[in-house]
């Protein structure tokens, strides 16, 4: 189905319900400019704006989605939605565990953050925007180089000069956390990893409740600098590489009567 980008613009929630039975292809002035289908990851659903030519990295010779069409998508939509490297991604309602994990860590990072009130944690969902620092370096950046994502959970410092007119946030966290589930496995582990690793985020964790694992990455110079797995069992706690003192017991995230 063709379809140009105005009318999907006007009427996104029918074309999400169609795509799920057939591809739609978003034209602009006729022309094919990116693919709106239904894909599966293991039990659930995602949705994704696929572009119909190969990725380059000049601003807007790509043909991918722009930073401002996907702000006029979201804000005609109650979904939520992901832009990385010029791709929308659907976030889906999460399980219980990931909202009990998250509510656990919440909880552990707020009590030690009260004792450092220069930094504090944010639960989503909360739009960042990131810009890829490799980018940077191969022309001036536009907004159409921003990418929006919606961690789990940040960690903001000395955020209040980020925080524009509008009350929204634009600068870049310390540190985030993402809790792996069916349907974001493969997008936070390699796409948003890479983002997070090359946008001037500090630390990133990967909470993974099938495997009972936690992962702790730190970044320096658009690099993996350290890399530590923590595994339930015992008395293990995650420890943070950022904040000296930020340990999370994996007890509590993964209590054996839940299991």
């Amino acid at each position: 189905m063709l379809v140009s980008a105005t009318e999907v613009q006007n009427n996104f929630g029918k074309y999400l319900r169609i795509c799920a039975i057939e591809p739609v292809v978003i034209t602009r002035n006729g022309v094919p400019q990116a693919v709106l289908s239904a894909g599966s990851d293991s039990a659930q659903a995602s949705l994704a704006w696929e572009s119909v030519v190969e990725y380059r990295t000049s601003p807007r010779k790509d043909n991918l989605i722009g930073y401002q069409d996907f702000m006029d998508l979201t804000e005609q939509s109650d979904n939520r939605y992901e832009l990385i490297d010029g791709v929308v991604y659907q976030l889906f309602s999460p399980a219980f565990s990931h909202q009990r994990i998250l509510g656990v860590l919440y909880i552990e990072f707020w009590r030690y953050f009260q004792e450092k009130p220069a930094c504090g944690p944010f639960l989503a969902p909360f739009d960042i925007e990131l810009i890829r620092r490799l980018k940077v370096g191969l022309h001036e950046p536009t907004e159409d180089d921003i990418n929006v994502v919606q961690p789990d959970l940040i960690v903001l410092c000395d955020y209040a000069k980020d925080i524009n007119a509008k009350d929204r946030y634009k600068g870049i966290p310390t540190l985030v956390v993402e809790i792996l589930s069916p349907s974001n496995r493969t997008n936070d582990r390699v796409r948003k990893l890479g983002l997070y690793m090359e946008s001037g985020i500090q630390e990133c964790w990967h909470v993974d409740p099938k495997n009972r694992t936690v992962s702790v990455y730190s970044f320096v110079d658009n690099a993996i600098s350290d890399e530590t797995i923590y595994n339930a069992g015992g008395d293990a706690s995650a420890r943070s590489i950022c904040f000296e003192g930020l340990t999370v017991p994996l007890i509590n995230l993964f209590p054996q009567e839940l299991t």
